[in-house]
């Protein structure tokens, strides 16, 4: 990677400078997209660690509603405020 800002004025000049500097920059394209994808794995590999250690959490009930107008509504159905918008 050094050796871009080196060959960049040369590319311009010869055709050999200019085959290695495209290849260069291709090999840093794909240096970067593996490492890229590494990371990824080792995010997975965390969190699925993660998941396995934290024990499952119960599942949470709704409260039992004690009103006919509540109990018309969908529970988890967000209202404003009354009188704003």
């Amino acid at each position: 990677m050094n050796a871009l800002p080196y060959l960049a004025g040369l590319a311009a000049r010869h055709a050999w400078a200019e085959r290695e500097y495209a290849r260069l920059q291709a090999d840093i394209v794909e240096a970067r997209l593996a490492a890229g994808a590494r990371a990824r794995e080792r995010a997975a590999r965390r969190r699925a660690r993660l998941r396995a250690l934290r024990p499952a959490r119960p599942v949470r009930r709704p409260e039992p509603v004690h009103c006919r107008r509540a109990a018309a509504r969908p529970v988890r159905y967000d209202r404003p405020l009354e009188g704003t918008r």
